[in-house]
């Protein structure tokens, strides 16, 4: 069996580690593209120059240059103390992955006519949580104007409300000033600055809150949805689905600032923490779902409870969604998650090899594995494992959207293809139930044709041995011999062609204390035959009674030994009775002869021990599973007992006890 499996765990290695070279090799090349942060292009970078009216939007973000403060005990002083080349600027947005650090941005800008209008700054991700603002005069040291925002401060005290971290400059008058931004947070830590006129910034920001909200509002009822269809029709698929996209959704709207407008909060850690909550809920709901998809569970089982592991182990960072542990998630979690949503994918693509028309391989392809690009470059984007771009951290909201509409479809064709399964298998049950009521009525007839003639027979060998009563000789000890055979076959009849024998598992004993020497000879005398003699030795068990259904061990030693006869071919079968130990006494039938090879071992084997048995492979040991099941039944076993080059043995172990008054 090993050359069918040992391969499949090997590729799905192979594809683990191609994921973690390629993210390897992304990591490396970004840490070489910012390992010296210079100002090399601040020369090239124009200058920022106000006047007057601010006419349009302006983008700050390419203009900014930063400093990270690993100690975080620096305050504004010392950072205006810093000289130039202490400050790194390029075009790029700039990110730094999830860290604890205070960032410190600096922005230089004049005015050249004094400016008459307000202007509005807005900073963005809406999930830092602290962010500093402060405005120096060219050649000061103290601010003359300061602003506090961030997600961990309170509704009330934010400069104002809305989705977006936004306030007011002051008006200006002409000279060269200089702007410094203090971040600080748990989550990504990346910025984007606007400069915005007035009605421009209250037209962009009404446009996009009602954006995120009708999102929002999309997303839930989708989510709630998908989770109701998937627990009504008890499918874990769809459920998982109805998590996901519910838990996706409330990420992508808090990050949109759906509770910094719509909540409003008060309490300072609100938003973070269900962001982080919310956000590890669906990298595990991710992992497990994308399991479920590739059906990776029935060829890799162990890789499957691997990776289940994994995503209970993403789980437990709940405890730490809205603290410093958060960053742990994001610089290793997160990545990490990257690596497994490429090997998926790659499993996903390797699996249409194998199955090149499966026409649901080639959906899951388009509507999983395309839109898993943009979430991983969106992933290692926010952990700094790659450059920050518009493109890489917008584009992953298209492809979601695009995502959501194609397994909506994709999944009301499953809940279809389902519901027709969900009647195909009623109208199935439905005839097998008219099948079994069949089976019964003709187990019934066939009961009934049966105790006729048993009757027939057993009355007219009562009436014959009547007529020849005080007489001896062999008819009348025929005549015994039809009517015990005929009480038997009639017991036989009451287990197994009765409505009881078909629904119950457990046979209905009548067991008596019987004497397992006598049991034995009478059993031999009535089973032996010229052509097929049996023969019986006993060691040290002529004291030893058994409690005991005669008729149904009866039944089971015969299936025992017809096994044997078939190869014995015409030999006498030696059984041998042992004192197994105090309890229990061994009933050894010797089974060897010609023909008998290891695929014949274990057809029998499988016969007594198995409950579901292919007929067509073990007719030849046919009877011998309902023998294990008579023996279980009186407390004992059987064993296949290998003897080497003498064959098997069948050994029929039961309890037993002494004879009274045979010890003294």
């Amino acid at each position: 069996m090993s050359h069918y499996f040992r391969p499949e765990p090997i590729r799905f290695v192979r594809l683990a580690m191609m994921a973690l070279m390629a993210l390897m090799v992304l990591a490396l090349s970004a840490a070489s593209g910012s390992a010296q942060p210079t100002s090399r292009l601040a020369q090239e970078t124009p200058h920022l120059q106000l006047a007057g009216a601010l006419d349009s939007p302006v983008t700050l973000t390419g203009l900014l240059s930063w400093h990270v403060d690993k100690t975080r005990k620096q305050v504004l002083s010392d950072v205006v103390a810093l000289p130039d080349d202490a400050f790194a600027k390029d075009m790029a947005i700039p990110s730094f992955g999830y860290t604890r650090d205070v960032i410190w941005y600096r922005l230089d800008f004049s005015v050249q006519e004094k400016i008459t209008e307000r202007s509005y700054l807005e900073l963005q991700p809406s999930y830092l949580n602290f962010i500093d603002v402060a405005l120096i005069g060219k050649g000061q040291s103290e601010p003359f104007w300061r602003s506090s925002m961030g997600d961990n401060t309170p509704a009330s005290l934010r400069p104002y409300g809305g989705p977006a971290h936004v306030t007011a400059l002051p008006l200006l008058d002409a000279g060269d000033y200089r702007m410094f931004i203090r971040v600080q947070s748990n989550s990504a830590s990346f910025m984007r600055v606007k400069l915005w006129p007035q009605t421009d910034l209250i037209t962009a920001l009404t446009v996009r809150s009602l954006a995120v909200n009708v999102f929002f509002g999309l997303v839930v009822t989708l989510g709630l949805a998908y989770l109701t269809l998937g627990i009504v029709a008890k499918d874990s698929a769809v459920m998982l689905y109805g998590v996901w996209v519910f838990t996706v959704g409330s990420v992508v709207a808090i990050v949109a600032g759906i509770v910094l407008s719509e909540v409003k909060p008060e309490i300072t850690w609100l938003n973070d923490f269900l962001l982080g909550e919310i956000n590890i809920i669906s990298h595990a709901v991710t992992a497990f779902l994308w399991l479920y998809i590739v059906d990776i569970r029935k060829r890799h089982p162990l890789i499957y409870k691997i990776c289940c592991a994994y995503a209970l182990f993403i789980l437990s960072f709940l405890v730490g969604g809205a603290g410093d542990l958060y960053t742990i998630v994001g610089n290793y979690i997160i990545p990490s998650h990257s690596i497994f949503m490429i090997i998926m994918s790659l499993y996903l693509v390797r699996k249409l090899f194998d199955d090149v028309r499966n026409w649901l391989i080639w959906s899951y392809l388009f509507i999983l594995a395309l839109p898993t690009g943009p979430a991983v470059m969106l992933q290692l984007a926010l952990a700094g494992l790659i450059e920050a771009t518009p493109m890489r951290l917008e584009l992953h909201q298209f492809s979601a959207l695009f995502h959501m509409i194609a397994m909506g479809i994709l999944m009301a064709v499953r809940l279809a293809h389902m519901d027709r399964e969900r009647i195909s298998i009623s109208l199935k049950a439905e005839e097998t139930t008219t099948l079994v009521e069949e089976q019964r009525n003709l187990i019934s007839m066939l009961s009934h044709e049966f105790r006729t003639p048993l009757a027939v027979i057993q009355r007219s060998s009562e009436m014959l041995m009547l007529r020849l009563q005080g007489r001896k000789g062999d008819v009348l000890n025929r005549l015994q011999r039809i009517q015990l055979q005929a009480r038997k076959l009639a017991r036989l009849v009451d287990i197994f062609l009765s409505k009881d024998g078909i629904e119950q598992h457990d046979f209905s004993l009548a067991r008596e204390l019987t004497s397992l020497s006598r049991f034995m000879q009478e059993f031999i005398a009535n089973t032996s035959r010229e052509d097929a003699e049996i023969l019986v030795n006993e060691h040290n068990t002529q004291n030893l009674e058994v409690f005991i259904d005669e008729t149904l061990i009866g039944l089971a030693l015969t299936n025992l030994i017809e096994t044997a006869r078939r190869f014995a071919h015409g030999q006498p079968i030696q059984i041998e009775l042992y004192r197994n130990s105090s309890l229990l006494v061994e009933i050894a039938i010797p089974c060897k002869g010609e023909g008998l090879d290891d695929d014949e071992i274990r057809l029998i084997g499988d016969a007594i021990f198995r409950r579901e048995m292919e007929t067509k492979e073990l007719r030849s040991a046919l009877g011998l599973h309902i023998s294990q099941r008579i023996i279980d039944a009186h407390g004992g076993t059987i064993k296949l007992r290998d003897r080497g080059n003498d064959g098997i043995e069948l050994c029929l172990l039961m309890p037993c006890e002494e004879i009274e008054g045979s010890k003294a």
